[in-house]
């Protein structure tokens, strides 16, 4: 599942394990945290993924005795991922019905201009339905 992880949740995993690398990503994933220098008892960190664990994440993420702050990514089973896979894979279904932009937008509940990014992004993969040019 590592490979799975974003590389910051990698690199968290890689200093103190995988198991609490997704409880971190569980608590506060999708935000900016602090990490300090030194833990203490209490601290957010130290509950969520133990005392030993928190004082090594501590230990790396610390620059010249100070903290440091990081973006925890949304681990990869994540609510926000999910959801924007179940709306680019409603996009791709409806365009395929040649179904409008603002249709598209209004019924998946989402701008035109995001339905027209789905579309340029899905512009360069081979259409078995369209013909060649050249």
């Amino acid at each position: 599942m590592r490979k799975q992880l974003p590389p910051t949740l990698r690199e968290i995993a890689d200093i103190v394990g995988e198991p609490a690398a997704v409880l971190l990503a569980a608590r506060v994933g999708g935000t900016r945290v602090f990490v300090p220098a030194k833990v203490s008892d209490g601290h957010w960190l130290v509950d969520c993924i133990g005392r030993q664990k928190a004082e090594l994440l501590a230990s790396h993420y610390a620059v010249d005795g100070r903290g440091m702050r990081i973006d925890v990514p949304l681990g990869g089973g994540g609510a926000y991922p999910q959801l924007r896979r179940t709306i680019a894979k409603r996009v791709h279904d409806m365009d395929k019905s040649n179904a409008s932009s603002r249709t598209i937008a209004r019924d998946v509940g989402i701008t035109a201009r995001t339905v027209h990014r789905h579309r340029a992004a899905h512009k360069g993969a081979k259409n078995k339905d369209q013909g060649s040019l050249f």
